[in-house]
């Protein structure tokens, strides 16, 4: 006997006696599974195959009462042509449970979840979720024809046509095949022979706080220069007489020395309010003396562990810099707080921008601990106002009590159920950036012969907090730029299989600028994600004022692994850490591809055998981008029982020359069936 709860009330059955489920294809062997969720529990396997069966039963005694007696029959079997899949955040969650129709012989099928619940065997049917298909009359809501399909399926990798029916795929096939899913009802697509793949997903960015500073703050993102600077924040604090503290964003932080942006320069708009401006690397914060003297910041104060407060080199003065988190945030307290009205519309505003750029699915990688942040993700999603699936990751911060955060970003997670806004994953900060010289690197930085940058965690908290993440049977996410960084992540990642055993934990690492060939064959064997940032893999102005003085020519040369990333079996995917790079797959793909830019400087970043294929950074781009966040079973390829996340372009990126890429235009974008550019 076993229970599936709805709302307030429970529905008691016995499944065996009611209906019999005949799971056909592939289901991701259980071991595995329960490994991932819920290690050494007893009772597992046998749960998970009931747990099959108490699905299709209770999503149809929720459907009609016509369904009570079909039901109560002892003959209705039902079958699953598609992989079941158990998450990370405890959802059970069957894609295609067909059910045959006795009276017209019809099938309907279903789309549904089961979402587990805390410290107990019970889940509960998430009846938001649940779909129903009319595939035994093939009438499709939706379809697309005569389109160039490269579907990122490797059992069928072309098609002509696409059938859609209540978001889902129901067809993939030929033009002939498709004419039967057309009734009178059915919108027909001509897509003209344009190229159609599925659409991408961007698996490492920070779209919420950084379409609130576009709207609320002084945005400099499109500027270029100081005086342009300037003269931006000024106006802003000219149209915000009210405002107790002006904030603002997107500096340029390789147009400074090491000492960055002066206070001065700040000090001039405004000397009575505080002024805070985040560089466009999301790494430093830019401020004027009455900031310095609100935050009680002094020539006395030490850098916080961390963090740099930045000085001038001949008094040793405060210059107007605080570089990584740690020392930001001595000033955050100075500025207003974001509402939650405010943040549903800069999540609204850059969803649209996403869906222009064929995105449809995108990973917050820094969530805060403030219900006014999350709240406008949940909200937005329980309304169905979101048309991208978002995915995020709670800040652990290494300098406060991280245990409890963690302890605190589990519960949180169980709370966010919709399929549309989950956050069952966790971000650390290994080390920081280059151009602040905050990357731990194995070897000095050059200028700096006894300087190897700022390790932001001890080798035993890391550990720690990695482990208690993994038990729970939650996603580590660690931002790595330096090669020290790299190994000792891997290290701590090691240690923590070492404890836990090996599951399906699918942990990442973001950026990954440089790690040594034997640490990327450690990433392959432990089955890490790397996301990487192609759009920094080109020659620029931060090559030659930063990576080569910083590096020296060996080590500037030999960045930003990627090639032997995919050759290690490291599932490798696409991030623009949006606001330091504006996404845009186009121009990811093709520097990915060639390793140099597409405007300026035109040589190609060392090494060249580190270039990868257009194939492989689709598969980035689509595929491999879902499975690191427990989506491939969903999206990533057009497949039937997917939903109908697809793209559509202007041109074939198959039959044109590599150097026309960039150029090539988004004309479509489907989510979930809808076309919402």
């Amino acid at each position: 006997m076993e229970m599936a709860r709805f709302g307030n009330s429970a529905l008691h059955l016995t499944a065996s006696k009611q209906v019999s489920l005949n799971v056909r294809h592939s289901i991701r062997p259980v071991s595995s599974v329960f490994n991932f969720v819920g290690r050494g529990e007893t009772g597992m396997r046998n749960f998970f195959d009931r747990s099959l069966i108490i699905l299709v039963f209770a999503a149809f005694s929720q459907m009609s009462s016509a369904n009570t007696d079909l039901l109560n029959s002892s003959s209705l079997a039902a079958s699953c042509d598609c992989m079941a899949n158990y998450s990370p955040a405890g959802q059970l969650h069957v894609p295609c449970v067909s059910v045959p129709n006795a009276s017209d012989g019809s099938t309907t099928v279903y789309d549904v979840k089961l979402n587990k619940q805390t410290d107990s065997f019970t889940f509960d049917l998430d009846m938001g979720s649940v779909v129903k298909s009319r595939f035994g009359e093939k009438v499709a809501d939706t379809v697309l024809v005569k389109g160039q399909f490269y579907t990122v399926d490797e059992e069928n990798r072309w098609a002509e046509a696409v059938a859609i029916e209540d978001g889902t795929i129901v067809y993939v096939g030929s033009m002939e095949g498709i004419k039967s899913y057309i009734g009178k009802k059915t919108e027909v697509i001509d897509l003209k022979g344009k190229f159609a793949m599925p659409s991408f997903v961007e698996s490492h960015l920070h779209p919420l706080s950084n379409s609130y500073a576009y709207l609320f703050q002084a945005a400099l993102f499109d500027l270029s220069t100081t005086e342009e600077y300037i003269k931006a924040i000024r106006e802003f604090a000219e149209k915000h007489p009210d405002m107790e503290g002006i904030m603002g964003a997107g500096f340029e932080r390789t147009l400074y020395d090491a000492v960055g942006p002066r206070k001065e320069l700040l000090d001039a708009i405004d000397s009575e309010r505080p002024i805070g401006i985040i560089s466009r690397d999301i790494h430093s914060l830019w401020v004027n003396s009455k900031a310095l003297e609100m935050a009680g910041i002094t020539k006395d104060t030490p850098d916080p562990k961390g963090g740099v407060i930045a000085r001038e080199p001949k008094t040793g003065e405060p210059s107007g810099l605080l570089q990584e988190h740690a020392a930001m945030s001595l000033a955050w307290e100075l500025f207003p707080s974001p509402t939650k009205e405010d943040y549903k519309t800069a999540l609204l505003w850059i969803q649209e921008w996403l869906n222009r750029e064929g995105i449809t699915t995108a990973h917050d990688a820094w969530l805060e601990f403030d219900p006014n942040f999350y709240g406008a993700y949940d909200e937005l999603a329980l309304d169905a106002k979101l048309t991208v699936r978002f995915r995020g990751s709670w800040y652990i911060d290494p300098t406060g009590n991280y245990l409890n955060e963690i302890r605190k970003g589990i519960n949180l997670a169980k709370r966010f159920k919709h399929p549309h806004f989950q956050a069952y994953s966790f971000k650390f900060l290994a080390d920081n950036i280059l151009e602040e010289e905050t990357a731990l690197l194995l070897e000095p930085y050059t200028h700096r012969p006894d300087f190897y940058g700022i390790k932001n965690w001890e080798d035993a908290d890391l550990a720690k907090a990695f482990a208690k993440v993994d038990k729970a049977g939650y996603q580590i996410h660690v931002h790595v730029i330096g090669d020290g960084a790299t190994k000792y992540t891997v290290d701590a990642l090691e240690k923590v299989q070492e404890m836990n055993g090996k599951s399906d934990s699918r942990h990442s690492f973001a950026h990954l600028q440089m790690a040594r060939q034997e640490d990327v064959i450690r990433m392959g064997d432990l089955g890490i994600s790397a996301h990487m940032s192609t759009y920094w893999m080109i020659m620029d102005e931060g090559f030659d004022n930063f990576y080569l003085p910083y590096l020296g020519s060996k080590r500037a040369n030999n960045t930003y692994p990627h090639k032997s990333l995919f050759d290690a079996g490291v599932n490798v995917t696409v991030a623009s850490d949006f606001i330091t790079s504006e996404f845009d797959l186009m121009t990811a793909i093709y520097n990915g591809m060639e390793r140099k830019s597409t405007e300026g400087n035109a040589n190609q970043l060392p090494p060249a055998n580190e270039r990868v294929s257009l194939e492989e950074m689709l598969k980035a781009a689509t595929i491999n981008g879902a499975y690191a966040n427990f989506l491939e079973d969903e999206v990533g390829s057009i497949k039937v029982g997917k939903k109908a996340d697809i793209v559509v372009l202007s041109k074939n990126l198959f039959k044109i020359d590599t150097e026309e890429i960039p150029n090539v235009e988004i004309k479509m974008t489907f989510f979930e069936g809808k076309r919402v550019y």
